[in-house]
């Protein structure tokens, strides 16, 4: 696994919404300039991409304030580096690119390289996190969020673990020198059974992406617990939850969506010692609605929002 962070000096003053989509495309126009062919292969695929971008920071609302000027960063986590490596070599070279974000032009001004060796880094997730039968993996989900439903094109905007984890487990496979683990249905079946959500506030937000396009999703805290820690899939769990803070997770994960948080045992303590689990104050904004769980699972695919142990349903009109 490669890390890129690419800092840029910003040629305008202003505020942009969130960056992630933009970048995206910016970092795949950086790509073609070297490796044309997989800069195409990367926007057009289907299957599970494997890189995940950090968007620049962002506050309320998710936007960025920019001052002429001044320098910022953001990070492509780039999984498969058998295919790409040699393109990340051409990108490195490029010194001086023009960066288009948003119709704003800024300026790379140095790219900073991180190697990961994938299996290492497994065995020091898992290692941090399993020294007990029961584990608590506290997230917290920064930027908005969608899961995946099996057989649908609807979008699942509630957190549970059979959609989080074994999603996880396909990016992990797309990973270069990582030992894959092909029996995903198992895994799946697994986490049915052996995590589930102790805690949880979150709440969907909905951003505007221009051109009469816009995403919702949730975001907040959940803690999930997994029963069996020490057996070889709650291993694989522990290590799963560390990876999502490189590959991002569910729809659109490339254009920073679904950006995850592991909370250390301090901060998420430090919660339960105030009895509350909290969402992200720097995000308040969008619509919010609320879906009924029943038997800890839902279909639904309007927004929700869901605090301690109770969520209800309303749906959204779609009347304008």
């Amino acid at each position: 696994m490669i890390s890129l962070e690419i800092h840029v000096r910003s040629l305008f003053t202003g505020e942009l919404e969130f960056t992630g989509v933009a970048l995206r495309a910016a970092f795949l126009s950086l790509l073609k300039q070297s490796d044309p062919e997989l800069s195409k292969k990367l926007h057009d695929a289907s299957s599970v991409q494997a890189y995940a971008i950090h968007p620049f920071d962002f506050g309320t609302c998710f936007k960025t304030q920019f001052v002429q000027g001044e320098e910022y960063s953001f990070t492509v986590h780039i999984l498969d580096t058998e295919e790409s490596g040699h393109s990340v070599r051409g990108i490195i070279m490029n010194r001086d690119a023009l960066l288009d974000v948003y119709h704003q032009k800024m300026m790379v001004t140095q790219i900073d390289i991180t190697r990961r060796s994938p299996d290492g880094l497994m065995s020091q997730w898992i290692k941090e996190e399993v020294n007990q039968d029961i584990v608590r993996l506290p997230f917290m989900f920064k930027t908005p969020t969608q899961l995946s439903q099996y057989g649908s094109d609807c979008a699942c905007l509630l957190p549970v673990p059979e959609r989080v984890f074994p999603a996880l487990l396909r990016i992990w496979n797309t990973v270069s020198g990582a030992t894959r683990v092909e029996r995903v249905t198992d895994y799946r079946d697994w986490v049915e059974q052996n995590v589930s959500v102790s805690r949880h506030r979150i709440r969907t937000t909905e951003l505007e992406l221009g051109r009469k396009r816009s995403f919702v999703g949730f975001i907040g805290e959940v803690v999930y617990n997994v029963r069996n820690a020490q057996e070889p899939f709650g291993r694989l769990t522990a290590g799963l939850a560390h990876f999502a803070e490189l590959s991002n997770i569910g729809k659109n994960r490339t254009a920073g969506f679904g950006m995850v948080r592991l909370l250390t045992r301090t901060e998420n303590r430090s919660r339960e010692l105030r009895g509350q689990v909290r969402a992200d104050k720097t995000q308040p904004c969008g619509r919010q609605e609320v879906a009924e769980v029943r038997d800890g699972r839902t279909s639904t695919d309007v927004p929700i929002t869901a605090t301690g142990d109770r969520i209800s349903l309303t749906k959204i009109s779609t009347d304008n």
